[in-house]
Order: structure tokens, then C-alpha cells, then sequence
């Protein structure tokens, strides 16, 4: 089931509810205790491998001006 989320900006001196913030929103699904398969696993270790070989390649090269 997809949740469908409405997302706009806000004055600082509007007071949001924590609950209702979409980082609050975001962490409460990331921490979401599910049963993860061996394909989801395989698939969080290619994402770190993919994240890490491209921050070396970044090392390697100089800023672009």
C-alpha cells in the first residue's frame, strides 16, 4: 500500500507537529522493524559497495570551476 504524502513549505513561525514532518515521517519507516529477505540484503550491500566506490573515484579527481 502506497501512502500519499502532501508536502509544502512552511514559515518558521508556523509550528509543525514532529509527527507530521516528512524527515519524522521517513525515519519512522526506516526504523520499521520488517523481516528482510537475502535479495533485499544483497541489495544494501551493492548500494554500499556503489556509494563507496564512487566517493573514492571522487578522491582521484580534482574540482570542477
Amino acid at each position: 500500500m502506497v501512502k500519499e504524502h502532501h508536502v509544502r513549505v512552511y514559515k518558521s513561525e508556523e509550528n509543525l507537529a514532529r509527527e507530521d514532518q516528512l524527515a519524522y515521517k521517513i525515519a519512522k519507516v526506516a526504523a520499521d522493524p520488517v523481516a528482510v529477505t537475502d535479495d533485499v540484503t544483497d541489495m544494501v550491500i551493492n548500494r554500499i559497495i556503489d556509494n563507496a566506490s564512487v566517493a573514492i573515484a571522487s578522491l582521484n579527481r580534482a574540482p570542477i570551476v
